[in-house]
């Protein structure tokens, strides 16, 4: 379950709102497996003194599903931003704590065009080529180009030990409720080469420099995974929410 959600919020290099537009924030999403409340995301973006950026993320299951899957999902990127071109020097994967722990270190090598992959077992590289992201700072380039008004998404990702390209789908306009109330989204879709195979949504709200706050996954077999934001810190929302009605309001997993 924390490496579907990790991986929707992939399910994340253009003109408009560029990376040094983005404040420091600390998002948390309240997780739910089909439509049970499992565990939590928190999403952190912080500067370093020599102005690189840090995006970190980490998903652990809650409650009874912390039995089940007990696994800790933290990935980290830093990357710089040169003009508004988004560039990638590191990606850490790290899943620890259930039966199966997995590692794996990306380091973009842009002088040589080379990106190292370190995954503790059998370390190899590849060729690296311009504008390639890794699967975290991916957000900020969809965040700028939906910014920027554009209509059609490609980004070429670091995913692993391969290059991949994302193709994300514009649906139109969606009011949604969260924790924190209703807000108007852009709807997007991930598209991909089969039709049966799982299927990614994402909910970005242009009142909160289109951050994603909702997310969906939906498995081969129909299980869903969603991710809702339910607090932010960083990021103004002051008339960005409508008011939920008492009864509508769900309470926050300790």
């Amino acid at each position: 379950m924390a490496k579907i959600v990790s991986l929707l919020l992939l399910l994340l290099l253009s003109q408009g709102i560029i990376a040094q537009d983005f404040p420091d924030f600390s998002a948390n999403y309240l997780v739910k497996l089909n439509s049970l409340q499992a565990g939590e995301l928190k999403q952190t973006l912080s500067t370093n003194n020599d102005g690189s950026r840090v995006f970190k993320s980490s998903t652990q299951a809650k409650g009874v599903f912390a039995f089940f899957k007990p696994d800790l999902v933290e990935e980290t990127s830093i990357w710089r931003q040169q003009g508004d071109i988004i560039i990638p020097q590191s990606y850490l994967y790290q899943r620890t704590g259930g039966k199966k722990d997995k590692y794996i270190q990306l380091n973009f090598d842009w002088p040589t065009n080379r990106l190292h992959i370190n995954d503790r077992k059998q370390p190899s590289s590849l060729k690296l080529e311009q504008k390639t992201l890794d699967k975290l700072v991916y957000q900020f380039a969809l965040m700028s180009d939906l910014a920027d008004h554009k209509t059609t998404f490609n980004y070429r990702i670091a995913d692993g030990g391969k290059l991949k390209t994302y193709t994300i789908e514009l649906l139109g306009k969606e009011i949604i409720t969260t924790p924190l109330g209703k807000i108007e989204t852009i709807k997007l879709i991930r598209k991909r080469e089969q039709k049966k195979e799982r299927q990614t949504t994402l909910w970005c709200a242009p009142a909160l420099n289109y951050l994603p706050v909702k997310l969906e996954h939906i498995e081969k077999g129909g299980t869903v995974f969603t991710a809702v934001l339910r607090r932010l810190k960083g990021i103004n929302i002051d008339d960005a929410f409508s008011p939920l009605k008492q009864s509508t309001m769900k309470v926050d997993i300790p």
